[in-house]
Formats: C-alpha cells, structure tokens, sequence
C-alpha cells in the first residue's frame, strides 16, 4: 500500500436535501466516510458492531447517544464503542464536515 494524503477540502460535497457521505478510502479492514452536513441535517442514531470513530474537521453540531447530546467542535474526535447508539445534528448555521472511520462491513 502506498501513503496517502487525503485533502479534505477537495473532497467535500454538500447537497440542500440532505446530507452527503462518502467512502474516500478504504482497505480489507477499515474504510473512511467523509460526511458532510448543511445546517438542520443529521445522522440518526445507530449502531455497529465495531468500534465507530468521527473526527470533526469543520463546524459544530450535537453528538445524540441515547436520550443525552453533547456539543461537538473542530478538533474533537469522539469515540463510541461497538453497539452503542450514535448519531450527529448539525444544530449549528454553518456547514458540519465529519471523518467517519469504521470497521470494513459496518
């Protein structure tokens, strides 16, 4: 495998309708999704069989876990443990771009 630089500013996208994500790299046992929120856009909350790690790369939203939400910000990365209910609001007025890494297959 070579060494990669992923440039995240040429690889957002965002859509009006809801939000976009999409795998920008990916091996036999990782893949990683960039995703990218316009205000008032979410991921509902779900879960994996792995470990699940979002990396915020620009903005700010709520992390939701269960009935409980916490604001995120620029520079955290938040860890949720496999099975554990997830998920991300962009509560904010400007746009959310999140790395999303996770297992292969989850």
């Amino acid at each position: 495998m070579n060494t990669q630089i992923l440039e995240v500013e040429k690889l957002k996208k965002f859509s009006d309708e809801k939000r976009h994500q999409e795998t920008i790299w990916t091996d036999d046992n990782a893949k990683i999704s960039l995703i990218c929120m316009k205000p008032g856009q979410e991921i509902i909350t779900h879960t994996h069989h792995g470990n699940h790690i979002w990396m915020v790369m620009e903005g700010s939203g709520e992390f939701l876990s269960g009935k409980q939400s916490q604001t995120i910000n620029v520079g955290q990365i938040v860890i949720v443990p496999a099975f554990e209910d997830h998920g991300i609001r962009n509560s904010s007025q400007e746009n959310l771009v999140i790395a999303s890494i996770t297992a292969k297959g989850d």
